[in-house]
């Protein structure tokens, strides 16, 4: 199959896909996903000292009705933290399919990997156990007041104006009932939320998130993976190398090896957040998916450079 020219120094996974390599990457990031899949199918309740109950607790013991109103909103951040993962998950399928495509792909499994990492990273902000339970609740309030000015915006497109008003007010006022303080900029924009004198932005930082809370065998992939999502000629000019000499693009294994490390560093993220914020015993399959995912690095190097 495929062979490096005479004479250059062999690089692991620098060379163009081929069918056997493409099967063999697409089927190891289904099992690596199902292995995720499975292990929080299998998990019971939340343990007694897990985050997740201390929040509850909490919230419980707040007076009314501001009790009331922040258990809202703290269903909301749970329906918001699993719409996130279900998401990152449905992504590493259209990772799965889009790996074994035919012609072969050039950048599409960086930009689907992409996207896996920025719902995961969504979820663990949301999730991340180490924070207290109002900084919790400030960053879901931010998020929301962030995700409503996007959905206002567009309303305005529409000509919805009648819309517009009734969200912000909506929101405005299911804020309050949670005691969530406004924090402003000098012209008086809304800049992000304080609750219990814990206080967050509307929004996170994705670039410093993706350094602090991502495993450390994977050191920043974000840069890569937005370089090919946003069509930058100093990423996207590397695919002219391996194909002819009419500037044809071509697919490079490198390219579908790093999809898949982000791809599973994001997952492992994820399944480590489960284990904090909800007290779910899943060393063993951290384990498990640490000794896959060495393995299948070196068994995948075999397809990539396989020679016929």
């Amino acid at each position: 199959m495929t062979q490096m020219p005479e004479g250059e120094e062999i690089r692991p996974f620098a060379v163009p896909i081929n069918d056997g390599f493409a099967r063999e990457a697409a089927q190891t990031l289904r099992d690596y996903r199902e292995m995720v899949e499975r292990c929080l199918n299998e998990t019971e309740g939340p343990s007694q000292e897990a985050p997740v109950r201390r929040d509850v607790a909490s919230i419980a013991a707040t007076p009314e009705p501001v009790g009331t109103a922040r258990g809202s909103l703290h269903g909301m951040l749970l329906d918001v933290a699993g719409m996130s993962w279900d998401t990152a998950l449905d992504h590493v399928r259209a990772l799965e399919h889009d790996i074994v495509r035919k012609p072969p792909p050039v950048w599409s499994p960086l930009v689907i990997a992409r996207a896996v990492l920025e719902s995961c990273l969504l979820f663990d902000y949301l999730f991340e156990p180490s924070i207290s339970g109002g900084l919790r609740l400030a960053r879901c309030a931010g998020l929301w007041r962030k995700d409503t000015d996007h959905s206002m915006n567009l309303a305005k497109i529409l000509d919805k104006e009648e819309e517009v008003a009734k969200l912000d007010a909506y929101v405005t006022q299911a804020l309050d009932e949670c005691n969530a303080v406004a924090r402003r900029s000098a012209n008086g924009k809304i800049t992000g939320y304080v609750i219990d004198g814990e206080g967050s932005n509307l929004d996170y930082n994705i670039t410093g998130r993706t350094r602090d809370r991502l495993p450390e065998w994977l050191p920043m992939p974000y840069g890569l993976l937005s370089g090919a999502a946003h069509g930058r000629p100093w990423m996207t000019d590397r695919a002219r190398a391996l194909g002819s000499e009419g500037g044809e693009l071509v697919g490079e294994a490198a390219m579908v090896m790093t999809a898949l490390m982000a791809t599973m560093a994001s997952l492992e993220m994820g399944v480590r957040t489960w284990q904090g914020y909800f007290g779910f015993d899943l060393d063993a399959v951290l384990a498990e998916m640490t000794q896959y995912r060495q393995f299948m690095a070196l068994r995948l190097m075999g397809f990539a450079h396989a020679t016929e």
